[in-house]
């Protein structure tokens, strides 16, 4: 757990400096672009999101298994699976060549330009889809890091990058014209000198693992393939669900719309990753401890990693909730700021009940059983995007609401009625087992709530007085929280060691 622990950490770390570079950074581009800015470089990623529903069917599973052999001791499987991989990586990039191409060709025929520089917009494009290549060929590198529960040294690196994109970004908008390509032109280049720093990790950390074609085997693929192609159908789920949001308010509302979703997504997005960060640096250990076959060890690390999460995770959803419309009021002034808050918060709730239980998804990949989860995912998605599609084809003027509301609904149900109980059902225990740990959340919840609005009565004006505000709010329903979720031995322990350390 100590190694979860640091993971956690500065995974943490680097979610903050990232959340702080978007909170500085996104104006500034709104300022010299304007708001369709942002919502163009969400589109082209979204485009990526596509693309990645084959590369996923491969690639999601390739740590679980190369995991799993290397700390069962079975090298030679592990090599199959790593060289596996790097060869359908390399296939998949030269597939997606030409359709990336014709998308940049006609790219006018597929989405509303309008008053954007057409020639921008392109060479946008063609940046996303490089670095998705990129990423492509030194994803597998890094995948050391995670065989090895090291992955505190890929979020120090990825903060390291964060801060210094934001530095050359601040840099080319000062110095030269303004050009909506620069953040992906950008992103691409970081990735592209990142490569050497990742092979050299996975030399020194995994040698005993690396590409040799000899290692190529077909059977390594098929196993890949047939495991990972759930996680593609819940990719199609997750596509349907949120991934369309920007694309359909492109084509149904307005380009100026589809700019205010994906500004509305920038702290959300910066919340769910914070939430996603939690549950991705919990993940070595649940399945290196599966591979050893004690679930009741699992169990204990599920029951530690959802106590954190539901704290770290519940307190900024709700304090942003709380403080949403006075830090629109002053992060984006020229924009409606009651807008941009009833979407965000619309995007955040459904991450509220859940917040614990979200850590709950790495039991699917630990043991390989990923067909229920990804179904529901896909038919939720289904559900999600014909009310959606329904509502915008009937004009209404709540459509942009619909796009980020509907999918919030259709993801607590899918959560209630299939991702806990089925859960429960894969280590053996009651179906109503994990229900508890949603009362958990909803318990931080309320409590960080009234902690929250109880400040907000203060009513400190500027930038000063909300962060005064919201980090008291924080700070007291953090201690409030851990009074109430922690056991009087937890909160010993937690005490016993920050006095260690001093």
């Amino acid at each position: 757990m100590r190694r979860t622990w640091v993971n956690i950490v500065t995974g943490l770390g680097a979610t903050v400096v990232g959340f702080a570079v978007s909170f500085f950074l996104s104006p500034f581009i709104v300022r010299h672009l304007g708001a369709e800015a942002n919502g163009f470089a969400q589109l082209a990623n979204n485009f990526v999101m596509y693309a990645t529903l084959v590369t996923v069917a491969f690639n999601s599973m390739a740590s679980r298994f190369v995991t799993v052999a290397y700390h069962r001791g079975d090298l030679t499987a592990a090599r199959q699976y790593y060289s596996s991989v790097f060869v359908a990586n390399l296939v998949m990039i030269l597939i997606f060549l030409p359709p990336a191409v014709g998308v940049v060709t006609f790219l006018p025929r597929l989405v509303a330009i309008e008053t954007a520089d057409l020639l921008d917009v392109r060479i946008l494009f063609a940046c996303v889809f490089l670095n998705f290549f990129l990423s492509l060929v030194s994803s597998l590198y890094s995948l050391a890091l995670f065989v090895k529960n090291k992955i505190y040294i890929g979020n120090v690196i990825g903060a390291v990058r964060t801060v210094l994109n934001a530095l050359a970004l601040f840099a080319v908008f000062s110095l030269l014209p303004a050009r909506i390509f620069y953040v992906t032109a950008l992103a691409a280049a970081w990735t592209f000198a990142l490569v050497p720093v990742a092979v050299a990790l996975q030399r020194r950390l995994l040698p005993e693992v690396s590409f040799r074609p000899a290692d190529f085997s077909l059977g390594a693929v098929k196993r890949l393939f047939l495991s990972g192609i759930w996680n593609t159908v819940n990719q199609c789920g997750h596509l349907l669900n949120t991934g369309l949001d920007v694309l359909l308010a492109n084509l149904f509302v307005s380009p100026f719309a589809m700019g205010l979703v994906a500004i509305s997504k920038t702290v959300p997005t910066g919340i769910i990753t914070l939430a996603s960060t939690l549950n991705q640096n919990c993940a070595p250990s649940i399945i290196q401890t599966w591979a050893t076959g004690d679930r009741a060890a699992i169990l204990r690390e599920l029951r530690g990693c959802m106590k954190i999460s539901s704290v770290l995770v519940t307190i900024p959803i709700v304090v942003f909730c709380v403080f949403g419309h006075r830090f629109y009021s002053l992060w984006q002034p020229t924009l409606d700021a009651t807008t941009l808050t009833v979407l965000s918060v619309l995007g955040l709730v459904q991450f509220i009940p859940v917040a614990g239980t979200q850590t709950l998804y790495n039991v699917f990949t630990a043991t390989n059983k990923l067909k229920v989860n990804s179904i529901s995912f896909l038919i939720g998605g289904a559900v999600n995007f014909v009310v959606v599609f329904a509502a915008l084809k009937s004009g209404s003027r709540y459509g942009l609401y619909f796009i980020v509301g509907i999918s919030a609904v259709v993801s607590l149900v899918r959560n209630a009625v299939v991702v806990l109980p089925y859960t429960a059902h894969l280590l053996g225990l009651k179906w109503y087992e994990f229900f508890k740990d949603v009362g958990l959340s909803l318990v931080c919840a309320g409590l960080t709530g009234g902690v929250s609005w109880g400040i907000l009565q203060l009513d400190l004006g500027g930038w000063c007085g909300l962060a005064a505000m919201a980090g008291m709010a924080m700070v007291v329903a953090l201690g409030v929280n851990m009074a109430v979720v922690l056991t009087k031995e937890e909160r010993e322990g937690v005490w016993a060691k920050v006095r260690g350390r001093r």
